[in-house]
């Protein structure tokens, strides 16, 4: 993160060489004087913050005593002459700019605001040209599998590179790195890079590193609020492929999938409220209200569990064993019912939950998911099924019953999520693909090669008529759908 921040006056005159930098210190991240003003007129020159605390002019060199005097006015109104610490130039004192994406629907979390990968924004454009939408800009995040968080005009994700994993804040607008926080990770060999997502809450942002780290960052200055290392702390094992839940906001605790049933942190100081042992998945925990009690349903290393979101205590379970016990796909929660699948030939079931334990309402092998997680569009799934190495075909299943509806063979799985009617998929190979989200039929939009180079693992996200969407290497895109 630079230092400084500025804001450029230019003369009245149109001098198109008389201009001055003034650049203030970030408190936050730093503790040191205000650094003053830059002229650009004399090239290094300008006033600095004296032993006073006013500030003195160094250089007018090339300036002509009537211009000195103009330039000493306009100074002296552009930078506070008190003693006391420059207040840091924020987005809040820009003017906001046209459409920006300070004012757009939230996307804080993991899957969205509703845990389910849907978007209620409507009014986003469907009618793209042969090569797509439009680049807003482009970002280097490093190696990984962390999808996008938006949040009050910002972007939140995750990579890693050279043996750390970065977390980073962009600019929604501008691409723009605000801020980034570095720490040291393993290495995995095998699928290498971040796995989980950012959470935003308010003026805090949760990550959780492959290799148990957990950190609370300040979300304006990406500064420490805690951090725990939980494998250590809570002696948990690392699953074959490393922890991949994303920290989940569920009121004053921070859920995550990790140990045999779960774990609850503190979302303030990251103590354990409730925690377990064994062996952890790879899901995250989706959190929804059962029989006027908060819940958590986690697809667990061997089962489908709900516990009660406050104590952790298990109100009901399923056993679903997967082949290398890979449940990665979030469960999908309607009512009282929960949707879940499995890659390795597993298949799918809807499984009622309530006080009296869990039962199957059907089950069967039309949808066998793996990385990327289904969704739930009226009375209908759409997901990726697993058809063979490296092919998925995309699927819309009934959910009363599991038929499938339709298929539509090698799609390749990216990731998927849902908006007004359609859904939006990624492919593997890097295309955007707009559907239609109706079980009558396999109907396509619009499709665009969005991603030219690497493989895609990684749903889009659609917030504030911005598509982002990035590869396992860690290109993210931000692509331009606003309506008029």
């Amino acid at each position: 993160m630079d230092s400084y921040s500025s804001a450029i006056f230019h003369s009245p005159f149109g001098h198109s060489d008389f201009g001055f930098e003034v650049s203030r210190e970030l408190p936050l991240a730093h503790n040191r004087p205000a650094k003053g003003v830059h002229c650009t007129l004399c090239d290094g020159g300008g006033v600095s913050r004296g032993p006073t605390g006013l500030l003195e002019a160094r250089h007018m060199r090339g300036a002509s005593p009537p211009l000195r005097g103009i330039m000493l006015v306009v100074l002296a109104l552009a930078v506070p002459v008190s003693a006391e610490e420059v207040r840091p130039a924020t987005d809040a004192d820009k003017p906001p700019q046209k459409n920006s994406a300070a004012d757009a629907a939230e996307w804080p979390n993991w899957r969205g605001p509703n845990h389910d990968g849907i978007s209620t924004e409507r009014g986003w454009l469907t009618a793209w040209p042969k090569e797509g939408p439009g680049q807003l800009w482009k970002a280097e995040l490093g190696t990984g599998y962390s999808s996008v968080t938006v949040s009050a005009g910002k972007v939140y994700s995750m990579g890693a590179a050279r043996g750390q994993d970065t977390v980073f804040c962009l600019n929604a607008d501008t691409g723009e790195v605000v801020w980034k926080h570095s720490y040291p990770c393993a290495v995995q060999e095998n699928y290498p890079g971040t796995r989980s997502t950012p959470t935003v809450d308010g003026t805090a942002v949760y990550t959780l590193s492959m290799d148990g780290q957990a950190f609370c960052l300040d979300a304006l200055s990406g500064q420490v609020v805690w951090s725990r290392n939980l494998k250590k702390e809570l002696g948990l094992d690392l699953p074959r492929h490393k922890f991949a839940s994303s920290p989940i906001v569920e009121g004053e605790l921070l859920l995550f999938n990790m140990g045999t049933d779960g774990l609850a942190l503190d979302k303030k100081t990251g103590d354990p409220v409730w925690k377990s042992s064994g062996d952890s998945s790879y899901a995250s925990p989706v959190p929804f209200t059962l029989g006027g009690r908060r819940c958590a349903a986690i697809f667990a290393w061997s089962r489908l569990l709900v516990v009660e979101s406050a104590n952790g205590q298990k109100i009901a379970s399923y056993d679903w064993v997967t082949e290398y016990h890979e449940n990665v796909a979030d469960p999908v929660v309607t009512g009282d019912k929960i949707f879940i699948s499995s890659n390795y030939g597993r298949g799918c079931a809807l499984v009622r939950v309530g006080e009296g334990g869990a039962a199957a309402v059907w089950q069967n092998k039309n949808l066998s998911s793996y990385f990327a997680s289904p969704v739930l569009v009226g009375d209908c799934i759409y997901g990726f099924h697993v058809s063979a190495w490296m092919k998925d075909d995309l699927v819309c299943l009934s959910v009363k019953d599991g038929s499938v509806q339709w298929r539509q063979k090698n799609v390749t799985a990216g990731g998927l999520m849902a908006a007004d009617g359609k859904l939006i998929v990624l492919s593997r190979t890097g295309e955007l693909i707009l559907v239609e989200a109706s079980p009558a039929a396999y109907t396509e939009i619009a499709r665009a090669k969005v991603l030219s180079t690497g493989e895609c693992s990684t749903p889009p996200v659609l917030s504030g008529g911005r598509i982002y969407a990035r590869n396992i290497k860690g290109t993210l895109v931000c692509l331009d759908v606003r309506g008029k």
